[in-house]
């Protein structure tokens, strides 16, 4: 079978600006006299222009009812960096992007999360915990459980013991060390802290955000914070769900957390959308969807 053909080349604008990340820069897609900013988040082992966002940055520049550009930026996590980061270092890292763009005058900023990034997405909202500056509003593509997609990639058993491994590495204070390998599953091409395994593969643990399994209490926990207007888009055919997974009434549920007006009515799943969203009519649909969400903003 062939492989895809790559996009065509496209211009950015690099913006330094001071992060956490040690020479940071973002990169800006479209006008650069635009209003307002989309940021995207990319999951993890990916980065910036690490996925096709064609259709996405087409819709901004030729939109006549909207004036946002398209930004990209470099965390610490960003490709092989996911295996020794955190949401934390995330937030702290789009914190500054967010900083830096209210600075040069962006009317508008929103988040828009992959994967990963919609946990990055939510751990924004943690007011509590963070000193992040507000933003207007957030688009979560792809939001899955990486604990319970990780039962696709190992036994029960594997996982568990792995779990184990993991939580008695951190008690010896060794969280920060690198997980042996036999304990991951291979799909992973770089070396993963115990911590970090843990936060994605234990219950409760710092990246368990969109388990079918969370009680109550934590949904309200996590959705009951968000301030602005979210838009949620999972893929409608992705493989990195169980096939167990009741994806409709786990969407019904995190939206029934949110506050009441903050969930949008524009909120579905990606018609024939795999986890990154590879087609290019689903890659048209998400804009399309995404231009009607930012034009309500």
């Amino acid at each position: 079978m062939a492989s895809p053909s790559a996009p065509a080349p496209f211009q950015v604008t690099v913006h330094p600006f001071p992060s956490p990340t040690p020479f940071a820069c973002a990169y800006e897609r479209g006008r650069s006299s635009a209003r307002n900013a989309l940021v995207f988040l990319p999951g993890l082992t990916s980065g910036p222009h690490a996925m096709d966002l064609t259709a996405l940055s087409t819709m901004l520049e030729q939109s006549r009812n909207l004036s946002f550009s398209l930004w990209e930026f470099r965390m610490r996590s960003s490709y092989s960096g996911f295996g020794c980061s955190s949401l934390v270092n995330d937030v702290e890292d789009t914190a500054a992007l967010v900083r830096y763009l209210r600075g040069i005058g962006k009317e508008k900023v929103v988040l828009m999360g992959a994967s990963t990034g919609c946990q990055d997405c939510l751990e924004y909202t943690n007011r509590d915990k963070y000193n992040t500056l507000p933003v207007d509003g957030y688009i979560l593509t792809s939001p899955v459980s990486d604990r319970e997609s990780a039962f696709l990639f190992m036994s029960d058993d594997g996982l568990a013991k792995s779990v184990q491994v993991a939580k008695y590495m951190i008690e010896e204070g060794r969280k920060d060390e690198p997980m042996p390998k036999e304990f991951l599953p291979l799909i992973f091409g770089a070396p993963v802290t115990a911590y970090r395994w843990h936060s994605l593969a234990s219950k409760g643990g710092d990246d368990d955000y969109f388990s079918s399994d969370l009680p109550d209490s934590t949904l309200t926990a996590l959705f009951g914070r968000i301030d602005k207007p979210v838009l949620f888009l999972p893929a409608g055919e992705d493989e990195m769900v169980p096939p167990t997974v009741d994806r409709q009434g786990l969407l019904r549920r995190w939206m029934l957390f949110c506050k009441d007006g903050v969930a949008s009515d524009l909120s579905g799943f990606v018609p024939g959308a795999d986890h990154v969203v590879s087609k290019p009519e689903a890659q048209r649909w998400v804009a399309e969807r995404v231009r009607e969400f930012l034009e309500r903003l």
